[in-house]
């Protein structure tokens, strides 16, 4: 069943210095299977000095679907998204979130329709949103982007979010790029410019609490760049670990006891330390041994010896890093700039 019997869909794409992945993911969208006629692609640029924007505006009018290209004068991604709101046309039902740097197969938006109706066959008018899985890029141009793709995949690296590696059709209360249904987000209020990061998990908690469904499906699925070195690791980290503790604050039902475990870790040293000194190598020697089973591990699956080493440390930094955004989250400010 195609969309233009109900409505179009949106792919809305907010970008900043994304002039190489944009692009890709502008070419993967003009092989879709799904007619033309029946999405729109809007990207939002928020102030890109490589030659973003200048890049989609070339492209306006050459591609088969219709692409609409907007200055995001206030930067951020909530801006940008409630932006698609306001100007979009009225026969857009829905709204698929994508990035700059996220590539998509040929198929890709017809099975997010296929997705929708099946989820909506069950869950009737009150689904909102439908998230997909999410995987790491096909190839790597760094050898520490492999490390940092391992450990994001790696159990001891992944959250229930936007990381999981779910293989279920099933309810979620953070679905991962959803398409969401336009009516539900705008009911809402759209999606909150106080958090230029985890703004969608904001809204999905808002939309739960309104008495929405939210569902990921994994037959759907994106591919997304991952950082391309330790430093951005780190920065990613710690800024991802900063607005989950603020998200928390406000939606104490979003906590995943997954991502609290080396925060619970470290207390449980600093305790053993003041309590048991003697004892206190024994849980950073655990630690160790846990890290370097999964590197071994690791390093048999991506047959790159690398992994050895170098999993352990993109799996450290992820901990370190996010263990300290949610310590910091209780009194400091938000972390500065983007991370990309």
């Amino acid at each position: 069943m195609g969309s233009s019997d109900h409505g179009r869909i949106a792919v809305v794409v907010p970008v900043l210095n994304e002039v190489s992945g944009l692009r890709l993911l502008l070419d993967d969208l003009a092989k879709q299977s799904l007619s033309p006629s029946a999405f729109v692609v809007l990207v939002l640029d928020g102030g890109s000095s490589d030659g973003t924007e200048e890049m989609a505006q070339g492209l306006v009018g050459t591609l088969p679907y219709e692409l609409l290209v907007l200055r995001n004068p206030n930067k951020t991604v909530p801006h940008a998204r409630n932006l698609a709101l306001e100007v979009l046309p009225d026969d857009i039902v829905w709204l698929v979130e994508l990035i700059g740097h996220v590539r998509v197969d040929a198929d890709h938006l017809e099975r997010r329709l296929e997705a929708w109706w099946s989820a909506e066959a069950e869950h009737g008018p009150a689904l909102a949103a439908v998230g997909v899985r999410v995987h790491g890029p096909t190839e790597f141009r760094s050898r520490a982007q492999g490390w940092i793709n391992a450990a994001l995949q790696s159990p001891l690296g992944r959250g229930g979010g936007q990381f999981s590696a779910f293989e279920h059709v099933g309810l979620t209360k953070v679905p991962a790029f959803a398409m969401h249904r336009r009516r539900a987000v705008t009911e809402v209020g759209g999606w909150d410019p106080a958090w230029p990061t985890s703004q969608d998990s904001d809204l999905s908690m808002r939309l739960l609490k309104a008495g929405h469904v939210l569902v990921r499906d994994p037959r759907v699925s994106v591919r997304m760049d991952r950082r391309t070195g330790l430093r951005l690791h780190w920065r990613m980290s710690v800024r991802y670990g900063y607005w989950r503790g603020r998200l928390l604050r406000k939606h104490p039902s979003r906590f995943d006891i997954r991502e609290s475990l080396p925060l619970v870790g470290l207390l449980l040293t600093g305790l053993l330390w003041l309590a048991m000194p003697a004892y206190v190598v024994l849980p950073a020697a655990a630690y160790v041994v846990v890290l370097t089973l999964a590197a071994l591990w690791s390093m048999v699956r991506s047959r790159d010896s690398s992994h050895i080493f170098g999993l352990p440390l993109a799996l450290s930094i992820l901990h370190a890093g996010f263990t300290l955004g949610l310590l910091w989250s209780l009194f400091g400010r938000p972390p500065k700039g983007p991370d990309r």
